[in-house]
């Protein structure tokens, strides 16, 4: 099925994710070429080559090849809003959970906790990659979620379709 609206927010906009990979990569590489190829010790310890190779290849090419790909996903689809966050946490909230959409124009950074490594129960949980205004979606059940989008209001108009409703109110 093809989504009313789809967004990309790719992690390697953010400063510290990219500063992350590019030490963990020049250290893989470090670690092949000065503990690996030229068999010198790193610091007191020898390490042996396979694991050499066992730690430093994948912190020098598998991590800048996961990074390349990390990207936070919004789709809304004719009955669900879907996020894969790129890691470990998603949300498929069914359109018919959903009592009430907020349009976000403030600055939402500090608003929530910006959770995007694993999912526990929670009653305010944010999806944010790169963006500083989103959609507040409200559950049936009172949980809020606040979707993080350079495009807030066309989010928010695919909801409104979706859900055959007039455009959310914004807030900010």
């Amino acid at each position: 099925m093809t989504p009313l609206y789809r967004e990309e927010q790719l992690y390697r906009e953010l400063p510290p994710f990219t500063l992350l990979v590019v030490v963990g990569t020049i250290f893989g590489w470090l670690l092949v070429v000065w503990a690996g190829l030229l068999g010198r010790p790193l610091g007191r310890a020898e390490l042996p080559l396979p694991v050499t190779l066992a730690i430093g290849l994948p912190l020098g090419i598998l991590l800048p090849l996961a990074y390349g790909r990390l990207r936070m996903t919004t789709e809304v689809f004719t009955d669900r809003v879907v996020v894969r966050n790129g890691m470990s946490s998603n949300l498929t909230l069914p359109l018919a959970n959903v009592v009430d959409v907020v349009v976000r124009t403030d600055d939402i950074r500090g608003d929530y906790n910006p959770r995007n490594i694993g999912a526990v129960s929670n009653t305010r949980v944010a999806y944010v990659v790169d963006a500083v205004q989103g959609v507040q979606l409200e559950a049936r059940d009172g949980r809020l979620f606040l979707i993080g989008s350079r495009q807030p209001e066309a989010l928010a108009a695919a909801l409104a379709a979706a859900r055959g409703q007039p455009a959310a109110p914004e807030r900010g």
